[in-house]
């Protein structure tokens, strides 16, 4: 995990947990092939949206490059 998602994971509240629970229950809401990351979208353990934008390493691993509370968009 990147500072920068652990920054705002703190900042919004949300735990490793959370993360977790999100990336096992949510899905792929986009992704951007040449670069290699995802975000995906799903329920943290209090039921709250949480988005992730990650990648898969050279190595195989998820790196979490940041979080945010997936708020619906307002309309006018």
């Amino acid at each position: 995990m990147t500072e920068h998602a652990d920054s705002e994971a703190s900042a919004d509240g949300f735990s490793i947990f959370d993360m977790e629970c999100a990336m096992l229950t949510g899905k792929i809401r986009r992704m951007w092939p040449r670069t290699g990351k995802y975000e995906i979208v799903g329920s943290s353990s209090d039921g709250r949206a949480l988005g992730i934008v990650c990648r898969i390493t050279d190595t195989g691993k998820v790196r979490v490059i940041t979080v945010y509370e997936d708020k619906p968009k307002k309309t006018r």
